[in-house]
Order: C-alpha cells, then sequence, then structure tokens
C-alpha cells in the first residue's frame, strides 16, 4: 500500500497529524484499568482544507451513551481552530 504524504505549497509546512488523548477512571465492573484513556488522531491524508479523517486507539475506554465518544471527536477538532 502506498501512503500518499501531504505536500507543503511553496515551502510552507504542511500539518500531517494531531493527536489528542483524554483520561478517565476506569469503569465500576473493573473490567478496564483503573485509568482509562483514549487517544483521537486527527490525519491529514490530503491538505489541511480538505479536513482530517479520525483513528481512536484505546486499550479500554467506558462509556454510557454513543454520543460521548462524538463529543471527544468535536472536542479535538476544536483544537484545530
Amino acid at each position: 500500500m502506498k501512503k500518499t504524504v501531504n505536500k507543503p505549497k511553496a515551502n510552507k509546512p504542511a500539518l500531517q497529524s494531531v493527536m489528542v488523548e483524554f483520561c478517565q477512571e476506569g469503569n465500576t465492573l473493573g473490567t478496564t484499568a483503573e485509568d482509562e484513556s483514549i487517544k483521537v488522531f486527527l490525519e491529514f491524508q490530503l491538505s489541511e482544507e480538505e479536513g482530517p479523517f479520525f483513528v481512536l486507539e484505546t486499550k479500554g475506554w467506558s462509556f454510557d451513551d454513543p454520543s460521548e465518544i462524538q463529543e471527544l471527536i468535536d472536542k479535538a477538532k476544536r483544537i484545530l481552530d
């Protein structure tokens, strides 16, 4: 698989990726670590103007409502503003 690299225009730096890590206490069932963390990566394949795609990485993140994941992604996106 060929990886596309975001090439800078006219000697300007190009944003490749941003990583935001969130942490919380583990769930009360003890099925995850004492402290949980999730990383949200914002990856740019072509250009900053086209916006990022998202990658989530975690070894255990507990949530009650799926909308909580969207909230984390939204917080990470605001960093780009």
